[in-house]
């Protein structure tokens, strides 16, 4: 912000470039998690944290 409590073009660019990146990091993440847990299903047929036999 400058003197007058106004935001700048500066800081619009700034905010509005960490919220692409950081929007980007999330998509992705959320995809990586979603590939492995589709991997897992291909490798165990299903997907589950605690995979006890006794239970049916």
């Amino acid at each position: 912000m400058n003197e007058n409590g106004k935001i700048d073009d500066k800081t619009i660019a700034a905010l509005s470039s960490a919220a692409i990146i950081l929007g980007g990091l999330l998509y992705y993440w959320i995809g990586e998690g979603q590939s492995t847990v589709e991997l897992l299903e291909l490798a165990y047929g299903s997907f589950k944290f605690f995979n006890n036999p006794l239970v049916f």
